[in-house]
C-alpha cells in the first residue's frame, strides 16, 4: 500500500551508485498529435539526477527526429523528492501520492504548466490487494515478477487527469488528457536489467488499461511479452490483470500497433487493437 511518505525517498543508509528513485509523466495533445515526457531519475547515494524533457510529433525510430528534446546528466539531486527544483527550468512539486504541480521553461519558447490528479489509489504492484501477481513475502519472486528486476524493487502506476498548458516554439495548446505516471525505487544497473513495456491505454475519465510486460524479442512473434501486473481502471474502479496477451506490430524498429487481449480479476475480458 502506497503512504504519504512514499512522495519523499526511500534512499537506504547503505545506498550506492546503483540506487536510483525515478518519477515519469507523460501528457498529451492527440488532436494535435503531441506528446510531453518528464522523466527524472535521483541517485541519491551519488548526489546526482538526470532529468528529460521531450515532445513526439510523430512516430520516429530515433530521438533526433523529436520535435523538441532537453536531457541532462548529472544534476544536482532535490533535497526532497516531493520538491524538485532544477537548474534547467523544471519544477516537480508533490503534494500527495495523487496530486502533482509540473512547471518547465526550457529553450526555444518551449514551456510545461500542468496539474495531475490521480484518478484511483496508486497501484502498488507489490500489493497483493491491488495486483494478483504480487509476491510480497518472496524477495526473489518479487524482484524477478515486478517486471524491470531490482528497478521496480517499488512501484507504483497511477492513472490520471491532466490539465494545463503545452508551449513548443511559441505555439500554446491545451491540455486536458488522461495519461498514466509512475514511480519507482530500488537498485537499477545501467546494463544487464530485464527488457520491460510499460504500456496502457486511455479512453476516458472512466475507463484506461495498465500493464508491464517482460519482453524476449529472440522468440516468435505474439509470443515475446510475458505478463506482469496491470490494472482496469472502470467507472472509478480498480481491477487487476489476471493476464495480458500481446503481439506487438512494428515497422523496423518502430511499434505502431499492439493487438491486446486481457483478463482481470471479476473474469472480464479486454481486447484492443
Amino acid at each position: 500500500m502506497i503512504t504519504q511518505s512514499d512522495i519523499e525517498f526511500h534512499t537506504p543508509p547503505n545506498a550506492d551508485y546503483l540506487w536510483a528513485e525515478t518519477n515519469y509523466f507523460s501528457l498529451s495533445v492527440p488532436e494535435e498529435k503531441l506528446l510531453a515526457s518528464v522523466y527524472i531519475v535521483c541517485r541519491k547515494g551519488l548526489g546526482v539526477m538526470s532529468a528529460d524533457v521531450s515532445i513526439h510529433g510523430a512516430l520516429v525510430d530515433n530521438r533526433a527526429e523529436c520535435l523538441y528534446v532537453d536531457n541532462h546528466q548529472h544534476l544536482p539531486a532535490p533535497e526532497r523528492l516531493s520538491d524538485v527544483d532544477t537548474p534547467i527550468g523544471l519544477k516537480i512539486k508533490t503534494t500527495s501520492p495523487r496530486d502533482y504541480r509540473i512547471d518547465y521553461v526550457g529553450f526555444d519558447d518551449t514551456e510545461i504548466h500542468v496539474d495531475v490528479k490521480g484518478l484511483m489509489e496508486p497501484f502498488d504492484i507489490h500489493d497483493p490487494a491491488h495486483s494478483p501477481k504480487a509476491t510480497p513475502h518472496d524477495a526473489k519472486a518479487k524482484e524477478e515478477g515486478s517486471g524491470f528486476g531490482s528497478g521496480y524493487g517499488g512501484h507504483f502506476d497511477l492513472t490520471c487527469h491532466i490539465t494545463g498548458t503545452l508551449k513548443v516554439r511559441g505555439k500554446e495548446y491545451k491540455v486536458d488528457c488522461i495519461e498514466t505516471m509512475d514511480h519507482s525505487w530500488g537498485p537499477r544497473p545501467e546494463t544487464h536489467m530485464p527488457a520491460i513495456g510499460w504500456q496502457h491505454a486511455h479512453f476516458s475519465k472512466d475507463l484506461a488499461l495498465h500493464w508491464i510486460v517482460l519482453a524476449d524479442y529472440e522468440k516468435p512473434v505474439g509470443q515475446q511479452q510475458t505478463f506482469a501486473h496491470g490494472y482496469v481502471l472502470e467507472n472509478g474502479q480498480v481491477y487487476g490483470l489476471t493476464d495480458v496477451k500481446l503481439r506487438t506490430v512494428r515497422s523496423g524498429v518502430v511499434t505502431v500497433a499492439h493487438e491486446f487481449e486481457a483478463t482481470d480479476v471479476r473474469g472480464k475480458v479486454w481486447r484492443m487493437y
